[in-house]
């Protein structure tokens, strides 16, 4: 809550004070007044549907671990002027895993056996979403779609983006790329780790920042090559994370993606000038956006 009793410290020291606002598209009310048009199409410019996607999970493998909570926000985006026009649609419900939800799962996100007891996803509801194959975004990609696609496998065929890879946030000023920190940066607070309440955060920012939006656009449409610096010597540890890797902690090895054949070869070459065997180990795979975040 705000500390109303300290009105008078804020106002003699504003310098000392940072205000945050709940995020709008969060308040309890905005749901019930959907759609919500946030600017007018213009005569013949191309418009694309993006649905912002979340889950809640009882845990980190997509094999053994189930989803208990699926948030979807589906807008209208000008691709002519990378606007978001519309949020046209919320879905946002609980699934029964049939198991009890580790305690750390709960602590985490507030979600306990009894809200999703008896609980199921609505098939057909689901599938309306994605009826006419819209761009699938999720914060976390790579940890989200093999969990979807595990559950609706008649989707798998889906484009994906993620606004935490596919978006530079370090060039647009921000010293992290989680959620909460990037809403929490831009001033606004929500109440995080909900499904529905990620993907109504996650739109906000994309409305606040034309250019994060324009940047997902953009990369989501171009092939993306990963690079793998295979056997990289621990000593590069460090030169590879300044440079932009990050380390795959399953496959134990540095990564970076980029969205140009030139950025490879830059990619490649750094590489060689730091460990001069890595063009014997480096590994590198080009995917679409259907392709992209699969397990």
């Amino acid at each position: 809550m705000f500390p109303l009793d300290r009105l008078s410290e804020i106002q003699q020291r504003p310098q000392d004070f940072k205000l945050l606002e709940r995020v709008p598209l969060t308040r309890d009310d905005v749901l019930t007044r959907l759609p919500i048009v946030l600017q007018a199409a213009e005569p013949n410019e191309r418009l694309i549907s993006v649905v912002f996607l979340d889950t809640e999970t009882t845990g980190m493998s997509p094999v053994k671990d189930k989803i208990i909570e699926l948030g979807l926000v589906r807008c209208t985006v000008s691709l002519d002027r990378k606007l978001i026009l519309s949020v046209d649609r919320v879905y946002d419900a609980y699934e029964d895993p049939k198991v009890p939800i580790p305690e750390e799962i709960t602590r985490l996100t507030g979600i306990n056996d009894d809200m999703v007891r008896g609980k199921a996803f609505n098939q057909e509801e689901v599938l309306a979403f994605f009826a006419d194959h819209p761009l699938t975004v999720a914060h976390n990609a790579k940890f989200d779609r093999p969990f979807f696609d595990r559950r609706f496998s008649s989707l798998g065929d889906l484009a994906w983006a993620c606004s935490q890879n596919e978006i530079d946030w370090h060039m647009l000023g921000y010293g992290g790329y989680k959620l909460e920190f990037l809403v929490q940066s831009s001033g606004y607070f929500y109440d995080a780790h909900r499904a529905c309440n990620d993907c109504l955060a996650l739109c906000f920012l994309m409305v606040q920042m034309p250019d994060a939006l324009e940047m997902l656009l953009t990369n989501s449409l171009q092939l993306v090559y990963k690079i793998e610096a295979v056997n990289s010597p621990f000593n590069v540890k460090d030169l590879l994370k300044e440079q932009g890797y990050r380390w795959d902690s399953a496959q134990k090895l540095w990564y970076i993606q980029v969205v140009s054949p030139e950025e490879a070869v830059a990619q490649l070459n750094y590489l060689q000038s730091i460990y001069p065997e890595a063009l014997n180990h480096v590994k590198i795979t080009s995917y679409s956006a259907q392709d992209r975040y699969r397990s």
